[in-house]
């Protein structure tokens, strides 16, 4: 199983609400992924970013959604909002003994 948090920091408040809007697009059609565990953005209740939480199959799942028309559109919508990249972390339970 893997999980990705990709954190946005938006210009400001503007910026925040056009992130929010594409977002959707890209939430309904990763859903609709084969592979795809579970999708959602979250806002941060102290600060003006914005989280996505993302669960996949395999690493090879997130890979060709990398790829996907929407998740590159999303990526050019969103580039002129942000302050900064995408700060995103990309973790994995494999090799992992509890």
């Amino acid at each position: 199983m893997i999980f990705v948090l990709a954190k946005a920091i938006p210009k400001d408040t503007d910026a925040k609400i056009k992130i929010i809007e594409y977002a959707q697009d890209l939430i309904d059609n990763s859903r609709a992924e084969e592979g795809n565990v579970d999708y959602n953005l979250y806002a941060n209740t102290g600060e003006e970013t914005l989280l996505f939480v993302e669960q996949w199959e395999t690493k090879e799942i997130l890979d060709s959604h990398l790829q996907t028309d929407h998740f590159i559109k999303f990526g050019e919508n969103i580039s002129d909002l942000l302050e900064q990249d995408l700060i995103i972390d990309v973790y994995s339970a494999d090799g992992i003994e509890l």
